[in-house]
């Protein structure tokens, strides 16, 4: 299956699934794409209706999916407006047949046939069915499945192990030594199941703290987002996984909304709708990034196969629906698809959406992975666009276990959450903002090539394209060997940076009277430039005003400066 090939050519299927599915035989296909044409009130056939305007969309989206339309000044529109209740109404009335996927987004509806003397095709009479298409051929039976933001303390980079080295290849440690590791955003992964992930040490942190959340198991599956396959599992860890000296994730204070798309023991076109429900679900829930590590192009009916002139950004429903959502705000990242050395060779949909960030795989060493799909796509754009660690890239697997494997549905998830942590440092940039920065920070942007795109980001370049203030840039000048910022803070956070032979290891904060109020030791982070950085929350109660801050090391005072809190 295609899904194989998106999780990493160099891992035999068979061992890394650790299970037997059950033996398949094929029916004749008995699931169908129905497409609905008119959404708006005076669009609808004599005889349907809909309460759904444009008027009102607290009716039909939440508020921070309202807010991030609003926030990037995107407008709401018939495309964001549900299905006409009528019509599936009419769908469900109807014997024989079962309404199991709904898409907004395309007007449309799949439906399973129940009763095998109905023929779908006579859908095609009501006025407002345009087309019907086959989408699945069932395949037996389904095997039983296994069975508010606190105080964030500084960790030392040590602390990451196997999460470190793809932090560092594209410099977004930088981020994380200032304390940008994603809070505040919210990620939706589209996958297969998180087998484990509900008991994993790995992810304790982020469930004790409400930021693993459930979206949706499109295929509304016995056992449900943690049953039925560990891959998504493996991906969610790379960029949520918490434990410390083991694995620490790319993005391991953000939130995560789970969705189960990809069906494990089929290759239908089906899945493309199931993927197409999860992220209307995620926009609706209002999500900032989504990441896919999934990729389609053969399928078990070959009928139903792509072919390379499909990769145009349009003709597959996956793709389509992925530019839509980043019309919509959505930062998505997608897997470049481990057919590289394969006879398809290229990407996989949806990598060949427009306005997504389509990530390859790299070895330690910044050269191309063998196993990572090649672009461009059929029109000829750029793709993949950026490249992350995909080779020996350390997961959790599901018996708790830091394993290393190879995919670019590694590289995609650990690019996603670096994004997260430069958008958390921009939070009023838009999606196309952040994406576009991380692009021009690549070593390839100005030559970009079809087997690596525009390359590796630096993420400490991405943030100074987008920061007027000029931290990332900073070098010492004349007496001042530091920078703390922002300053005034209005959040109570302070940053900075530091140049100087001895290394800070305490952190004090005084009143404009010289009283002590809050210290604490200081976890060694350094850059490349030799600055040392980190930083602090105060507490909710200190009141807005000035106060002293100083870094202190081997007995001395290295660092000793004014800084506003106007909260």
């Amino acid at each position: 299956m295609n899904w194989f090939r998106a999780f990493g050519a160099a891992l035999a299927a068979a061992s890394f699934l650790g299970l037997q599915p059950t033996a398949h035989g094929q029916t004749a296909p008995d699931r169908f794409w129905v497409q609905f044409e008119g959404k708006v009130a005076d669009e609808l056939p004599a005889g349907y209706s809909t309460p759904y305007t444009l008027d009102a969309p607290v009716e039909f989206l939440s508020p921070k999916a309202i807010h991030r339309r609003a926030l990037q000044n995107i407008a709401i529109t018939t495309h964001d407006l549900p299905i006409p209740p009528s019509y599936v109404d009419a769908l469900r009335a109807m014997q024989g047949i079962k309404v199991i996927l709904q898409s907004k987004w395309f007007n449309a509806v799949t439906v399973a046939v129940v009763d095998s003397a109905f023929d779908p095709f006579t859908l095609l009479e009501l006025p407002m069915v345009t087309s019907v298409k086959s989408v699945q051929c069932v395949e037996g039976e389904v095997r039983e499945p296994a069975l508010a933001a606190p105080f964030r303390a500084a960790v030392e980079p040590s602390a990451y192990g196997g999460g470190l080295a793809p932090l560092e290849q594209m410099n977004a440690d930088w981020l994380h030594g200032l304390g940008f590791r994603g809070e505040g955003m919210t990620i939706a992964v589209l996958d297969a199941g998180f087998e484990n992930t509900e008991s994993l040490p790995i992810f304790q942190r982020a469930w004790n703290e409400g930021r693993i959340q459930e979206g949706l198991d499109a295929m509304y599956s016995q056992g449900g987002l943690f049953a039925h396959h560990r891959h998504g599992t493996a991906v969610l860890g790379t960029m949520a996984g918490h434990l410390e000296d083991s694995l620490i994730g790319t993005a391991p204070d953000a939130t995560f909304v789970l969705y189960r798309t990809e069906d494990a023991y089929s290759e239908y076109l089906i899945e493309e709708d199931y993927w197409v429900a999860a992220a209307e679900h995620a926009d609706s829930v209002g999500v900032d990034l989504m990441n896919t590590s999934l990729g389609y192009s053969l399928f078990d009916d070959s009928t139903m196969n792509h072919v390379y002139d499909d990769l145009n950004g349009t003709t597959t429903r996956i793709s389509q629906a992925a530019e839509w959502a980043a019309q919509k705000g959505i930062l998505c990242t997608t897997s470049a698809g481990n057919s590289g050395a394969a006879a398809w060779h290229y990407i996989t949909a949806p990598a060949d959406a427009d306005g997504i960030l389509t990530v390859g795989a790299v070895d330690a060493d910044g050269q191309h992975a063998v196993f990572s799909g090649w672009g461009p796509t059929a029109d000829g754009r750029v793709k993949p666009d950026v490249m992350a660690l995909g080779v020996q890239a350390a997961y959790p697997f599901a018996d708790s276990t830091i394993r290393r494997g190879n995919g670019t549905s590694f590289s995609s998830p650990i690019l996603c959450g670096a994004a997260a942590c430069l958008w958390q440092a921009f939070p009023t940039a838009t999606a196309l903002d952040i994406r576009n920065a991380i692009t021009a920070s690549a070593h390839l942007y100005a030559q970009p090539n079809d087997s690596m795109g525009h390359g590796i980001p630096d993420f400490r370049r991405a943030y100074e394209l987008l920061d007027s203030a000029g931290a990332a840039s900073w070098t010492p000048e004349g007496d001042s060997e530091s920078l703390i910022f922002p300053n005034p803070s209005d959040d109570g956070t302070l940053r900075w940076l530091y140049r100087g032979n001895t290394q800070p290891n305490h952190w004090q904060l005084f009143n404009s009277g010289g009283h002590l109020l809050q210290e604490g030791p200081v976890p060694l982070w350094s850059t490349d430039d030799g600055d040392f950085q980190g930083y602090i929350h105060v507490e909710e109660s200190l009141p807005n005003g000035l106060y002293v801050f100083q870094l202190t090391g081997a007995d001395a005072i290295l660092v000793s400066r004014r800084w506003v809190l106007m909260r």
